[in-house]
């Protein structure tokens, strides 16, 4: 899992030369809406999408996790299809609904059953390279969902340019976020983690948490300002030593969310064992998001290490999904 994740900034420059040889079919429709249909470390992309584009794109972006296609999807919809393996079955039943609803989605994999339906009914097909747990494919997503919408003029980004930049900004700053997070993670240990941060970056808190759970092998929970405050503050009532806060900060947030920072801490401070924060390094959001991505999978890693346990295994996953094929 290590040297997977070591190679995160080198797989968004490998995303990059991908996008050079994508040629995606022109829409016969004004595109309303984007819907993307994917789970796990297939639909983090779709989160992280929304939220890197939501000052720009002029148009919704929903995700869409779940086995049934949203009623108002249609023919102004931006369907994309997400599934590393190819053979997720949530995702396979939304494409099964898209082709019953005579749409034309664009269909992202290494292979599988949904590469088959794409070039069966001839939908738009972007082939990633496979072999990998999808959860660590972050930076193929991540660079082919902005690159989508970049081609239909969604979003004014220069995908190419900008992810490599970012690629070598997180390969110059490896060996810190590493050093950081193996410290972090000692200082967790055996603690239940709940992360804070800004509405603005939610899916990188949700990474976080999806990454911790599997290559952890614990729990974690997510919440975002201001939302938390109107609910979970009131929370904050007991001590219990086996929870940790994490609060994830960048040099972009809402001026009035940094005096909701400043007032929550001492909340949960005196009521967890600890609470730390991870600052994002960098010039621009983009490179501050994914220094916070990057510093979560190496804290998932270290904290892996410290459990004691395989950050690869997904053995109860495997076992679900045996059972799922068992009774269909």
């Amino acid at each position: 899992m290590d040297k997977l994740i070591e190679k995160f900034p080198a797989q968004m420059l490998e995303a990059v030369e991908l996008t050079k040889g994508i040629r995606l079919s022109k829409r016969e429709h004004a595109i309303n809406n984007v819907l993307v249909c994917g789970l796990g470390g297939s639909g983090i992309g779709g989160n992280l999408a929304y939220d890197l584009t939501s000052d720009q794109i002029t148009v919704p972006v929903l995700v869409n996790k779940g086995y049934e296609l949203p009623s108002f999807a249609g023919e102004n919809t931006l369907l994309i299809l997400c599934s590393y393996s190819g053979n997720t079955e949530e995702t396979l039943s939304c494409a099964a609904q898209a082709v019953e609803r005579g749409l034309k989605p664009v269909c992202v994999a290494s292979g599988g059953k949904l590469r088959d339906l794409a070039q069966k009914h001839n939908f738009d097909f972007i082939q990633l390279p496979g072999g990998a747990p999808p959860r660590t494919t972050l930076g193929f997503g991540s660079t082919i969902l902005l690159y989508i919408l970049d081609q239909f003029a969604l979003i004014d980004l220069t995908v190419s340019e900008e992810i490599t930049g970012v690629s070598e900004f997180l390969a110059r700053e490896q060996a810190g976020i590493k050093s950081d997070s193996q410290s972090l993670a000692k200082t967790l240990k055996d603690k239940t983690v709940i992360v804070y941060t800004e509405d603005r970056i939610e899916s990188a808190a949700l990474r976080l948490k999806q990454q911790i759970n599997e290559n952890s092998k614990s729990n974690c929970w997510i919440n975002v300002l201001p939302e938390l405050n109107h609910n979970e503050l009131v929370g904050w009532k007991f001590k219990n030593e086996s929870l940790a806060g994490l609060f994830l900060r960048t040099d972009f947030e809402n001026k009035r969310n940094i005096l909701r920072f400043d007032f929550i801490r001492p909340v949960v401070a005196e009521n967890v064992s600890t609470v730390q924060e991870v600052k994002a390094k960098g010039s621009t959001l983009l490179e501050q998001y994914f220094y916070l991505v990057h510093f979560g999978d190496w804290l998932s890693y270290y904290m892996a290490i410290e459990h004691g346990v395989d950050p690869v295994e997904v053995h109860v996953i495997d076992k679900l999904k045996g059972h799922l094929s068992s009774v269909a």
